[in-house]
């Protein structure tokens, strides 16, 4: 089946997107998750929507679909915060920041990693490792210098600071 019944509960379409996930079918699962986001809009399914917002904003930018990763990082970001969720704060602040780097706007991008790098870091969530490995490979795209002035600017934790600008 390619698609959930026309009428399927919330339910229904969370379980399709999951099986559609899990078998690489990413635009199918976009589609689902899409048609979940209407249901999720009370203030009792908050954390839930949230997690729907970032399985959506993923699959938007492996399915190259930018414009619809960038609407749902940027309706996550301020959602992620109202919740007091850190992890999914720095999470989908570095997801965006990777996607504008990519998009070309190489020092804005590198500040929103190394910033939702640093949140992911107070918080202890175990992504962050792999995120500093990810800043320290895009940020050789760019000038030393200017990684610098970015690492500066977007980060006051010394430690981090001598971790992203240590030699390779």
């Amino acid at each position: 089946m390619s698609e959930p019944p026309a009428n399927a509960t919330l339910a229904e379409l969370l379980a399709f997107a999951n099986e559609r996930q899990a078998v690489e079918d990413s635009a199918a699962a976009l589609r689902a998750y899409e048609r979940a986001l209407p249901q999720l809009s009370g203030m009792e399914v908050r954390k839930e929507r949230a997690l729907v917002l970032f399985q959506a904003a993923q699959l938007a930018r492996f399915e190259g679909h930018v414009a619809r990763a960038f609407a749902f990082y940027d309706e996550l970001i301020p959602l992620a915060a109202e919740l007091v969720d850190a992890r999914a704060h720095g999470l989908a602040v570095a997801m965006r920041g990777q996607l504008t780097f990519m998009q070309g706007e190489k020092p804005d991008g590198i500040l929103g990693m190394i910033r939702g790098l640093e949140e992911l870091r107070g918080c202890g969530a175990t992504e962050a490792e792999h995120l500093a490995c990810h800043t320290r490979f895009f940020s050789r795209r760019l000038a030393a210098a200017e990684f610098e002035r970015c690492v500066h600017a977007a980060t006051e934790d010394e430690e981090l600071r001598r971790m992203l600008l240590a030699a390779d």
